[in-house]
């Protein structure tokens, strides 16, 4: 797995899984805007899907990957340096739990998903 990031047209971290790699575009699987605040002295580092899992239908293998399409002319590519495990290690987390097989309703209902408080 051959993980990337790179800096958007509006200056969003990104990191993502590489897809696919062409002379003109790159396609991230997967792909999550790296915010990172302030807090007590210290910075907290927050993974942020760019696509909420929950919107995609899952496919056969109950899967909810998505894949954003980069054009290279348009982004900044990081290189020349690993990304650190415990940044990779939240990120697979994140993948993991939207993939994750959801429980039959037991009525039979499909599942809903909430996405605002009552």
């Amino acid at each position: 797995m051959e993980y990337i990031t790179i800096i958007d047209t509006t200056g969003r971290n990104i990191l993502g899984v590489v897809d696919k790699n062409t002379d003109t575009e790159l396609h991230v699987l997967n792909p999550v805007m790296i915010s990172v605040q302030p807090q007590n002295g210290q910075f907290q580092v927050q993974l942020i899907p760019l696509f909420l899992a929950e919107f995609i239908a899952p496919d056969n293998a109950n899967g909810r990957n998505f894949v954003y399409v980069y054009s290279k002319s348009n982004i900044a590519v990081g290189t020349n340096f690993k990304i650190d495990p415990r940044i990779t290690l939240q990120y697979e987390k994140i993948v993991t739990a939207a993939n994750a097989s959801k429980p039959d309703q037991k009525d039979g209902k499909p599942e809903v998903i909430k996405l605002f408080e009552d």
